[in-house]
């Protein structure tokens, strides 16, 4: 071949070769700069189908059957209760900002994250509320500024049948039930009609059911006359509360049941107010003379009970202002089968004026339920937090203030020197305090060194055990 012949031959591959580079270098760089996705998906998958990731590291990509998610956690709830939530004219007057006008915040400013950390809140409004004329005991009226507290305190519910609810007559009965649906606070045991008497409240918390039930002993003496309808009085009689109203109470009992929620929940208003005082030094009442033959005792178990016969799963009782011990209760249903009840026999004041030792003192109730994997729901734990209801603020004017404080709380904050709103006084308090609560509802009193913010609690008996409450032992009020 001629050496023009090996140039054209030449000239052609370098034509070629160039020809080929370009093309890569066009490919390479005229595409998008977004990386094309491993795999294609169509838009209707996605919205039917999960989708599992394929991590950018992985040298080989993880298949569909390979990939194991955690199992989602069973449902559970917790709720709070509380016990009286009271309103004393010394109350009113630390509250009151204007003429006419309070703020009752400050009173739950220390105590709301116990209530909020809750799925739900509930506690007992032994008041009336009313647009004017406040008062407190002997016939409580107070302003809507308290319940506006409650809701920002993170309450959901109170219940409002009991010895106080007619304390404004019918009217305030209208004007409470207004209050509370302009507030947005849920409640029961007050009815504006008799055809509303008969519902049963029904709430639901995380997927579970609660049928709540709300009965008083009586309405002081009252006539409630045409108008008994409102509340649910659990007995006939007034002194010797020896005729119970069976036939109402089951009649309540079997509507709830009816609903068939997962638990219902019994809050009754019944009980010998400051029992477990008497043998307090100096702090004893006339009333409370611990005779076990004293037929409003008898009548008390016997009620309290007969919710548990009439299927309650929590019984959380309010009214003797000092607090109880309360307990599991195995109780056997009709087919056989057993369950595990709740009952706390007094739950205090939750916030009042009441100085009388031990009516300043209390606990915060929480109760927690879960569904096994068979979708059956139960109570899971109870537990109990220390209060105690301050009354004086010396940073503060007025000096009153009646604020309720997390025991455990406020003595590591004594610890820290971080204090400067407690007197010495106080802080001696809040340790007998939190020595007289664990007594009670531990069945012996907690080291401070071994002090906790919540406190489970573990008594348990079966139903045939009666009576339970409280004489098992000595009652720690000395």
């Amino acid at each position: 071949m001629t050496a023009r012949g090996w140039l054209v031959i030449c000239a052609t591959v370098a034509v070629l070769i160039a020809v080929a580079m370009a093309i890569v270098l066009l490919i390479v760089f005229s595409g998008s700069s977004e990386v094309a996705p491993v795999l294609a998906v169509a838009p209707e998958a996605v919205e039917s189908e999960e989708i599992y990731p394929v991590t950018a590291h992985s040298a080989e990509a993880v298949s569909v059957s390979e990939y194991s998610p955690e199992l989602a956690p069973l449902p559970a709830a917790r709720l709070a209760f509380v016990g009286d939530i009271m309103c004393h004219m010394p109350q009113m007057d630390a509250a009151r900002i204007a003429h006419g006008q309070y703020d009752f915040n400050y009173a739950f400013r220390y105590i709301a994250p116990y209530i909020q950390s809750a799925d739900f809140a509930i506690g007992n409004l032994e008041t009336t509320l009313v647009r004017g004329g406040y008062a407190g005991w002997p016939l409580f009226r107070s302003p809507r500024a308290l319940a506006e507290a409650l809701v920002n305190a993170g309450f959901d519910m109170v219940t409002t049948g009991n010895n106080h609810s007619f304390d404004a007559f019918v009217p305030g009965v209208r004007s409470t039930i207004e209050i509370l649906n302009e507030v947005g606070l849920s409640f029961t045991g007050t009815f504006l009609t008799p055809e509303c008497r008969d519902d049963i409240t029904l709430v639901e918390v995380n997927g579970f059911t609660f049928a709540i039930l709300n009965f008083t002993m009586h309405t002081n003496a009252i006539c409630l006359g045409e108008y008994n309808f409102m509340v649910k009085i659990v007995y006939h009689d007034l002194v010797e509360q020896s005729q119970i109203d069976y036939e109402m109470i089951r009649a309540s009992m079997a509507r709830a049941r009816a609903l068939e929620p997962d638990f219902i929940i019994v809050s009754p208003h019944i009980g010998i107010e400051y029992y477990g005082t008497m043998n307090r030094a100096g702090g004893g009442h006339q009333w409370d003379n611990f005779d076990r033959t004293d037929t409003r005792w008898v009548n008390w178990m016997r009620t309290m009970h007969l919710f548990l016969d009439e299927g309650a799963d929590m019984v959380m009782n309010h009214h003797p202002h000092t607090l109880l011990p309360a307990e599991f209760v195995y109780v056997e249903n009709e087919d056989g089968t057993t369950r595990r009840a709740f009952m706390a026999y007094s739950m205090a004041n939750f916030v009042s004026a009441q100085r009388t030792q031990p009516r300043e003192t209390s606990a915060i109730f929480y109760v927690d339920v879960a569904r096994d994997e068979d979708g059956n729901a139960y109570i899971s734990a109870a537990s109990y937090v220390p209060i105690w209801v301050r009354q004086n603020d010396p940073t503060r004017e007025p000096l009153l203030c009646f604020t309720i404080m997390p025991v455990t709380e406020t003595l590591r904050r004594v610890q820290a020197g971080a204090t400067p709103d407690l007197r010495s006084q106080d802080i001696e308090r809040l340790r007998v305090v939190h020595n007289d609560v664990t007594h009670m509802l531990s069945g012996a009193p907690i080291p401070l060194e071994d002090m906790d913010y919540e406190y489970p609690i573990t008594r348990s008996r079966t139903r045939e055990q009666f009576p339970g409450l409280p004489l098992w032992g000595t009652l720690p009020w000395r």
